[in-house]
């Protein structure tokens, strides 16, 4: 396979709303990109899927002939997809925290673990 997808670089949309990008991973063809944006002057997290599930049975996309757009994509265009602010607390990334706790165990149930 040859996938070839957009560089998540130079993925800056929603354009009306995103002002700076800094691409933290890059998870090639068989994963996802993380990169801080800033949204509307705030910095958040973004995410997106460098080639989306749908593509990977579309034969021009397999063989590299057409480009993949990933998801989300919007209009047919790469797009990212923003993570609410409060996602940002501490706490959620600290492992000694109750909260992060919690949801690890959701998590963890919800995958069946």
């Amino acid at each position: 396979m040859s996938f070839r997808y957009h560089d998540p670089a130079s993925v800056l949309r929603p354009a009306k709303h995103i002002t700076s990008l800094q691409v933290l991973h890059d998870g090639g063809t068989d994963g996802a990109s993380l990169a801080v944006v800033h949204w509307d002057g705030l910095p958040h997290l973004a995410i997106r899927w460098n080639v989306a599930f749908a593509e990977r049975a579309e034969n021009s996309k397999v063989y590299g002939e057409v480009i993949c757009h990933g998801s989300p994509a919007r209009n047919g265009l790469p797009t990212w997809f923003i993570l609410p602010r409060e996602l940002f607390h501490p706490d959620l990334f600290s492992a000694d925290s109750d909260q992060y706790t919690q949801l690890i165990a959701q998590a963890r149930t919800l995958v069946g673990l």
